[in-house]
């Protein structure tokens, strides 16, 4: 019987990681509105390069892949802010409880962006705007398989209000994780504006209990594609250094994009610290991005973890 379960939740969640890119080769490629919440979130993640959905184990499980919550126990607290490349400013904070199998979060994610000077827009609908997601999360762990989902609420200034949904699954096999996740699913926001589904796909290896890489493949809802890598090494258990690279495919996107960044965590506390290369078509007028984000992680149920 143990072993008919084990096939069971193989193949769910294989179907689960193919139906997303299945969808997707039919997906239209103009998306636009809401683009900037594309950019990542959290220091950690964004210092490997975004390759993060088969890693997943913070607060910013919510918007990497929510599966990802049931990996620890207890209580974590989040949050960041960045200017991404310099013409815009991005908040994130999320938080979540876990309770045995179970996992349930909420995240809040708020954009502004001022291109009247930078990029020329002076005068236009694009001069400066202000978006606004909220989502709450679900997630269940079972064996080595993991499922999340999440709802979404967007308020976009441009383009008006819509419901969108996340889901992701998280597998593990002896130290080696897999994991996919769809973001923005189902997302509706009239005939002159377009939100695309993005697709991740990943994969992630513990190296001797002092390091993890990473290797992601995105298709994202403009239609291009990203192959991401990053990695995380810890010298002691409280410092962590870490770096990555983003390889846009095709002949449209820039270059790739090198990013490093360190953390550190005392006690439950932990600060972590991403510096992000500007080598896309906006390299010219904006600048390399510096990200800063905390979180706080209290054992089951606000013991001291």
């Amino acid at each position: 019987m143990e072993e008919k379960s084990k096939i069971l939740v193989i193949s769910l969640a294989v179907v689960l990681m193919a139906l997303p890119f299945v969808s997707a080769m039919g997906a239209a490629d103009d998306s636009s509105s809401g683009s900037i919440f594309s950019f990542g979130t959290d220091a950690k993640a964004l210092a490997m390069g975004g390759s993060y959905v088969a890693v997943a184990d913070n607060y910013s499980a919510t918007y990497w892949n929510p599966a990802g919550l049931t990996q620890f126990s207890g209580v974590q607290l989040g949050g960041m802010q960045l200017r991404p490349y310099g013409v815009g400013n991005l908040q994130h904070a999320a938080g979540s409880v876990t309770f045995g199998n179970f996992a349930v979060g909420a995240s809040w994610a708020s954009s502004g962006v001022d291109m009247s000077d930078q990029l020329g827009y002076q005068g236009t609908t694009l001069e400066d705007y202000s978006d606004v997601v909220f989502g709450g999360t679900f997630a269940y762990g079972i064996d080595f398989a993991n499922f999340g989902a999440s709802v979404k609420s967007y308020q976009l200034e441009a383009a008006g209000s819509s419901i969108g949904f996340d889901m992701g699954t998280l597998m593990e096999f002896g130290g080696v994780r897999l994991g996919v996740s769809a973001s923005d699913v189902g997302v509706s926001l009239g005939e002159n504006a377009q939100m695309n589904a993005t697709y991740r796909l990943g994969v992630a290896a513990d190296l001797m209990d002092r390091a993890t890489a990473s290797a992601e493949f995105d298709m994202l809802g403009n239609g291009s594609q990203l192959i991401k890598a990053g990695f995380e090494i810890l010298p002691v258990q409280q410092f962590a250094l870490r770096g990555g690279v983003k390889v846009p495919m095709g002949d449209e996107g820039g270059g790739p994009s090198f990013t490093a960044g360190a953390g550190v965590n005392l006690a439950g506390l932990t600060v972590d610290i991403a510096w992000l290369q500007n080598s896309t078509e906006f390299s010219d007028v904006g600048s390399d991005t510096l990200v800063l984000s905390a979180g706080f992680k209290f054992g089951a149920f606000g013991e001291s973890a």
